[in-house]
């Protein structure tokens, strides 16, 4: 077994998961069994070139290969292609693949984009069971929150139905909506702008096609502006919709989200091939080893912004017809979308309890002689446990159902995310990884 037959196995993984993707997605255009079929056996395949690509790298590191964040994300994405299959073969609803192989997928492409070196000598501090148990489940966890993710995601698509609605109606609401996505992240950069207030950001630099341009303070800005239209424009929104057509909003949230990740996915490919450089050092001058920037938080929500802003002009439609599409279907309801979000969360949440909060406390004790240290990713793992503890507790004291509970469940799947990906921006004692 040579260096990289972990890798190969990997990306012969990524191709069988990409090709059910596709199978599953024509499915929901022509609804053919033998198009959904195809997509589970193609899932299947991906699922054991999967297992097989983490026993390899297991043989070749000489020790489990939970070490990195390449091998964080590649147990995830294994829970979720499984769950998909599980749920494939115990439901039968084979249209709800459809929402969970994209997932998957997107999982690949972002440990695609990680470095996959492996490490054989582990330094002391991860040396330990207890490291193990700790990525092991909360990386489990993880996979059924994307599971929950896509099923929350279909609801919502699903709860809007644009055939009850005049389609001027629903172009009034969109537009009404953009104000508020487009114009305030447009109006805080010109403000900061015209006010001398733009944050530094000397080493941002876009390459693309030989075009040189230095744009971080425009990114940090769009990203400041972006995450505040995100409060902004609920508020907006509640005001001109009316109860036939509160659906909406939540049709907006879930076709705002998947823009994003796709937008964020695309800058990942950019920084990945070197075309888009984000600033890591307030201080060009700074030789006594590089920093993080207080600001790269911002500026890659901004410049993923930037993308979404693009993608959304081709994948809006397509959510909306998806919508008009699936609206009436009586192969999946709601009940049923609902009922896969809460099972997979009820099954990820003591997963991710036991691993990311008690096996992660006891192993910081063996390390670093601490239970809590107020590490950035020890606050986002706490902040992502009280958010799913709450929306358990609301959904059996409060009988939170329906579109309420399935966007805080996307909401708490963001946080996931913004947690993995934290060791970029906020630095700490998870660098390493």
């Amino acid at each position: 077994m040579n260096q990289g037959s972990d890798v190969n196995l990997f990306y012969l993984a990524f191709t069988a998961y990409f090709a059910g993707f596709l199978a599953f997605s024509i499915f929901a255009a022509f609804g053919s069994a033998v198009l959904h079929r195809t997509g589970a056996a193609l899932v299947s395949i991906g699922a054991v070139c999967h297992s097989a690509a983490f026993i390899a790298r297991w043989k070749l590191s000489g020790h489990i290969p939970l070490s990195n964040m390449y091998e964080y994300l590649l147990v995830m994405s294994w829970m979720a292609a499984i769950m998909l299959l599980f749920l494939y073969a115990r439901y039968r609803r084979p249209i709800i693949g459809s929402f969970i192989a994209p997932i998957v997928f997107m999982l690949m492409v972002t440990a695609a984009l990680l470095p996959k070196d492996i490490n054989q000598s582990l330094m002391p501090a991860l040396q330990s069971v207890w490291l193990y148990i700790h990525v092991s489940m909360a990386a489990l966890g993880a996979g059924c929150f994307a599971v929950s993710f896509a099923a929350s995601a279909l609801y919502l698509i699903k709860r809007y139905n644009p055939a009850d609605n005049r389609e001027n109606h629903h172009n009034r609401l969109l537009r009404n909506a953009l104000v508020g996505l487009i114009g305030l992240p447009l109006l805080v950069t010109a403000a900061a702008f015209i006010a001398g207030l733009a944050p530094p950001a000397p080493q941002s630099n876009l390459n693309i096609a030989g075009l040189h341009v230095n744009a971080g303070s425009i990114f940090i800005l769009l990203g400041i502006g972006f995450l505040l239209s995100l409060i902004v424009t609920p508020l907006m929104l509640q005001r001109r919709v009316n109860g036939d057509s509160a659906s909406f909003n939540g049709w907006l949230f879930i076709a705002v989200t998947l823009c994003f990740l796709c937008g964020g996915l695309v800058e990942g490919v950019l920084l990945k091939s070197g075309w888009l450089e984000l600033t890591h050092s307030l201080s060009q001058g700074n030789t006594g080893g590089e920093s993080k920037s207080a600001w790269l938080f911002f500026e890659f929500i901004g410049f993923a912004y930037s993308v979404t802003f693009f993608l959304s002009i081709l994948l809006f439609p397509i959510i909306f017809k998806f919508s008009r599409r699936f609206a009436g279907a009586r192969i999946l309801n709601l009940d049923f979308l609902d009922d896969v979000s809460y099972k997979s969360v009820s099954l990820g949440y003591p997963l991710y309890t036991i691993g990311a909060l008690f096996a992660g406390a006891i192993w910081a004790e063996q390390a670093w002689g601490s239970f809590w240290s107020w590490d950035p990713k020890e606050v986002g793992a706490l902040i992502i446990w009280l958010f799913y503890s709450g929306y358990l507790h609301a959904r059996f004291q409060k009988g939170w159902r329906g579109s309420r509970a399935a966007i805080i469940v996307v909401t708490g799947f963001l946080m996931v995310l913004v947690s993995f990906l934290g060791n970029y921006f906020f630095g700490g004692l998870h660098t390493y990884a």
